[in-house]
């Protein structure tokens, strides 16, 4: 590790001083955005050497490092008061105790005892525990198209749910549909209505490992979930009724555990062999339903203990001065995440795509804004923690150091650099300000890059609550005009394939010279973007952070 951490830091230091690297004064604004330098970028922060960027970790800090040396050579200044580009975040980080975790299976009087690591594992970041029946609902998939619904008449409220790591067979991929199937979105769909936790059967392939003695529960991110001190977070929590169709019963918001099992421990909760369980498996593979059902004489008992200690990760801000005296106290946010998964299963998740390229499309942006500044204030914004819950994005708007009032505006880039090279996926741009919405499409149409734009996840009830899901999310909920910039799921999502060998580059380049123009021209306009969408937002600040048409639909 300490090699490796000096070979990268090596590296760095020699991009960071090639002469000419960065070609400012050389080419203005657009020009300087270039498919090669994303390329260079993203082909080192993208690598397999950064294990995933997971927060915290030492590659993370290496990559906010590069960041913030790469910043000072490009010409921004720092943002923060105390001259620094680094904002550090406090944070805690659980390390989960395998001999006091354990989970109990009582099956018709005989009680089995399972323990962390060895037979089950998850991403706990504290102490607590989770009580209750049992009810198997199969894949725990709704799936209307193929007339499959695992939940259907099932009384989950607070109950504990078990279902399988598995897809449907079906291969056919439709980005409206896609993500809806993946085990993530499923488990939200069951905390949504009502359960206490959800129990996932690992598929034969993590078994295979497993009974080799590949310890793959000890690689999932348990013990190093960075969890933001309560103090530092603000406003109502989202509603947990979102996804939820119908006026289905939904739980308060409440700690809801989630935990990775073996066929051992599956195999107990049935009450069938082992055998069997792998069975089951086969049986959805080939399309066919696996029945549900209740199990009224088991009870589970999972207890974990997690010890904290406190730790820091930091937010990576650079500012470009705007070039009119008064206009210039005014700020535009772009930002991006720079922060990944790590390694699950013993696998990297390298985060090329996520959120890799929006990394460094927003270096771009930069240097191209350095060359030539709107008469507004550039905020560039690299946030750590998006994958753990907007830590980053979270701190920087309740700790701003300046008026939250004068941020005109959010662009997030998240995601931009697969799928159809003619499509873009704008999501909340049109829910606050018709003037941010019209500034995007004027860029688009203007420049001849000819996006067609697709509102489908600015929908606060679509199933898979994709506009709660980026760092937009935390700046909107204040009444800023904000969007995210997004080019959609594909099967790679937080996968091991999410690498840069996949991304297309040529799609990276038109979703960053988009943004960059769209910042230009909201740089410039005469007065800040208004707010002529929502009646219930109507000015900029944290008196919208009750609002409920900003977390939940209301309409």
């Amino acid at each position: 590790m300490k090699s490796l951490r000096l070979s990268i830091i090596g590296l760095t230091a020699f991009i960071i001083s090639v002469p000419g690297y960065i070609a400012m004064g050389q080419n203005r604004g657009l020009k300087t955005i270039t498919e090669d330098e994303l390329r260079y970028h993203l082909e080192f922060l993208g690598s397999e050497e950064f294990r995933g960027r997971e927060t915290p970790s030492p590659e993370l800090e290496i990559a906010t490092l590069y960041l913030g040396n790469w910043s000072k050579a490009a010409g921004l200044k720092p943002f923060l008061s105390d001259g620094s580009f680094y904002q550090t975040i406090p944070i805690t980080v659980g390390s989960v105790s395998e001999a006091n975790t354990r989970l109990r299976v009582t099956n018709g009087g005989i009680e089995n005892t399972f323990y962390y690591a060895e037979s089950f594992g998850g991403s706990f970041s504290q102490t607590g525990s989770c009580n209750g029946d049992v009810v198997f609902v199969g894949l725990g998939l709704v799936y209307p198209e193929k007339e499959w619904d695992d939940l259907k008449d099932i009384d989950m409220y607070g109950k504990i749910v078990m279902i399988m790591d598995a897809q449907h067979p079906d291969n056919s991929f439709d980005l409206g549909f896609t993500y809806s199937y993946r085990l993530s979105s499923r488990i939200r769909e069951i905390r949504n209505r009502g359960a206490a936790g959800v129990l996932v059967i690992i598929d034969p392939e993590r078994e295979g490992k497993r009974k080799s003695g590949q310890k793959i529960f000890a690689d999932i991110p348990s013990g190093r979930m960075a969890v933001l001190y309560d103090s530092q977070l603000r406003g109502a929590p989202r509603s947990q009724s979102q996804g939820a169709a119908g006026n289905r019963p939904t739980r308060p918001y409440a700690p809801f555990m989630q935990a990775d099992i073996s066929h051992s421990v599956a195999s107990s909760i049935l009450g069938i062999p082992e055998n069997e369980v792998a069975d089951m498996f086969y049986t959805s593979g080939k399309g066919v339903q696996v029945q549900g059902q209740v199990l009224p004489n088991t009870m589970i008992n999972l207890n974990v203990e997690v010890s904290t200690e406190p730790s820091t990760t930091r937010n990576v801000l650079g500012l470009i001065e705007g070039t009119d005296p008064e206009l210039k106290n005014e700020f535009i946010v772009i930002c991006a995440h720079h922060d990944h998964l790590g390694i699950s299963d013993g696998e990297i998740i390298a985060g090329a795509d996520d959120n890799g390229s929006g990394t460094v499309g927003l270096m771009e942006i930069a240097q191209a804004l350095v060359a030539d500044p709107p008469k507004r204030s550039v905020i560039i914004a690299w946030f750590t923690g998006e994958e753990r819950g907007f830590i980053g994005s979270q701190y920087f708007i309740n700790n701003l150091g300046i008026p939250v009032e004068m941020i005109d505006a959010c662009l997030n880039m998240d995601m931009i650099s697969r799928n159809n090279i003619d499509s873009l996926y704008l999501v909340g741009s049109n829910l606050l300000s018709s003037e941010l919405d019209a500034a995007i499409h004027n860029a688009n149409k203007a420049s001849g890059i000819n996006f067609g734009f697709d509102y489908l996840y600015s929908n606060l009830t679509h199933p898979q609550s994709v506009y709660f899901r980026s760092d937009q999310y935390p700046h909107i909920r204040f009444g800023i005009p904000s969007v995210w910039f997004f080019s959609g799921f594909t099967h790679d999502y937080h996968t091991p394939a999410d690498i840069t060998a996949n991304v297309d580059y040529q799609k990276m380049l038109k979703v960053t010279r988009l943004v960059y123009l769209a910042a230009f021209k909201i740089g410039n306009m005469k007065g800040m973007l208004k707010l002529d969408v929502n009646p219930e937002v109507i000015s900029r600040g944290a008196h919208n952070l009750p609002t409920r048409s900003l977390f939940e639909n209301t309409r």
